[in-house]
């Protein structure tokens, strides 16, 4: 998803009843948590001391107006047993069928989050967003109510939120909801009598498969009570961020692969179609004139392609802007060209949830996985919705070999951490650009600073990730 002026849906800025009645609806808040039936407890000295053992203690990463945390803690999720299974429930996680159930019944739930760190009162000014690489564990199974069985979990991850709720620096306390049984909440969104409108969601993406991006049961005319929900309170421990480190400006602006040309593949995905008044066309010819107005020399000039050049001393930056559709096998190709190939990729447009870039897409549209060069220094940027927790650690990964087993001495990477708007895509990218493809060497932590001040009010918290092993000057 990206945010557009059709539906601000991240922050609620679409204006309308939505947004009028979401601060009127925070009132409520505190009553609705304290409904939840057996909120979790804080964590345990038993579990702090397991997560402490894997903590990741050289992790660092910088950004502007975010910072990154440790959240860990232990919740339940209510799990409705099949007629099928005529074992003990005490013993279910030992059924090596429900036990896998289960786990995708954990992480559906889990993925409210995206909500719950958005959309409910709370978070509206201080948003976040969890990894897509946070580690769970099955902790035990009981008898609830009926035929249900309560599956308690442990949760631990590294997340992105506004650096608003880290006042004086230290860890911050945090109370959140998540639907107790996954599977019905949706249902239950739609008043007695009512059809065709769930009110718990989004009014444009009111889908089931949206449900879990876009739910806020704190809306007017949302019948969720505390009977469906559980209530988890945590803290959040802020990370160190990385100071005075640089993009490897000597490989980048060296044989990198392509001789002496630093190339750029830059994509932009239509919001809709390619007609007039698209906002990602209109991304892709704002981004394209400002280039231009930056000293950038046009070469070629086409509706949907376009490349750009920009000589500093005996180096040349070149940069091929396509605008496409996110959802194509074209797209899915280029990309995967891009990736290979380029020095630095960029893509701008909507994420598709995760789907437009995810690996395991690429490598479905492509007929082979995606095999990203080892030893090459690359920067990834994905300007879309919540990109941090979609494609961040699915890329490092790739990049992993025997002498970088995290995969970050040969990447580096800018995700957001929350919805990015189209109205601010093209100065974003071109702050980004301007700033690493036409001769200057400032330091990440001045990179982040440029597209955050070109973000503006519609920060989507940009960050950069893998920096914490990079060069301490612009050499």
């Amino acid at each position: 998803m990206k945010k557009t002026l059709f539906a601000a849906v991240i922050l609620g800025l679409s204006g309308g009843a939505y947004a009028e009645n979401f601060s009127a609806l925070s009132v409520g808040a505190p009553a609705l948590k304290l409904r939840a039936e057996a909120r979790p407890l804080s964590i345990t000295p038993e579990l702090s001391e397991l997560f402490s053992a894997a903590e990741k203690a050289d992790s660092k990463w910088y950004g502007a107006d975010s910072r990154q945390a440790r959240m860990q803690f232990s919740s339940y999720m209510l799990y409705k047993v099949p007629a099928s299974y005529t074992g003990a429930v005490s013993q279910i996680l030992s059924n090596s069928t429900q036990r896998r159930l289960i786990s995708e019944l954990v992480d559906l739930q889990l993925q409210h989050m995206y909500g719950a760190f958005t959309m409910h009162p709370g978070f509206t000014e201080a948003p976040g967003i969890p990894s897509g690489d946070y580690k769970v564990t099955l902790l035990g199974a009981e008898k609830a109510d009926g035929s249900y069985a309560k599956i308690s979990y442990s949760y631990d991850d590294i997340v992105v939120f506004s650096k608003n709720l880290f006042q004086g620096g230290g860890a911050a306390r945090i109370d959140f909801v998540l639907p107790k049984d996954p599977v019905t909440v949706y249902s239950k969104g739609f008043p007695s009598g009512s059809s065709g409108k769930n009110y718990c969601t989004d009014d444009h993406y009111n889908s089931e498969g949206d449900f879990w991006y876009f739910w806020n049961p704190y809306q007017a005319g949302c019948p969720l009570n505390g009977r469906d929900l559980v209530g988890v309170t945590t803290d959040l421990r802020p990370m160190n961020v990385t100071r005075g480190t640089y993009p490897e400006y000597a490989k980048l602006y060296g044989e990198n692969g392509n001789g002496d040309v630093l190339q750029v593949t830059y994509l932009v995905g239509v919001d809709e179609n390619f007609k007039n008044g698209d906002l990602g066309k209109r991304t892709y010819l704002q981004a394209f004139a400002g280039l231009k107005k930056a000293g950038f020399q046009v070469t070629v000039d086409e509706p949907r392609r376009k490349r750009l050049s920009f000589r500093f001393g005996e180096k040349r930056a070149s940069i091929e802007m396509r605008l496409m559709d996110p959802n194509s096998s074209e797209f899915a190709q280029e990309a995967v060209r891009g990736m290979k190939s380029s020095d630095i990729f960029l893509y701008d447009g909507h994420s598709g949830l995760g789907g437009y870039l995810s690996p395991e897409r690429l490598a479905q549209d492509t007929g082979r996985p995606l095999d990203l060069p080892k030893n090459k220094y690359q920067i990834f940027v994905f300007q879309g919705c919540s990109t941090y927790a979609y494609y961040n650690s699915a890329y490092f990964k790739l990049k992993r070999s025997g002498s970088d087993p995290k995969g970050t001495k040969n990447l580096d990477i800018i995700t957001t951490g929350i919805g990015a708007d189209f109205s601010v895509g093209a100065d974003v990218d071109v702050a980004f650009l301007t700033s690493v493809a036409a001769g200057q060497r400032p330091s990440w932590q001045t990179i982040i600073d440029r597209v955050h001040a070109a973000e503006g009010h519609a920060s989507a918290l940009s960050h950069v990730n893998g920096d914490e092993d990079n060069p301490r000057n612009p050499n």
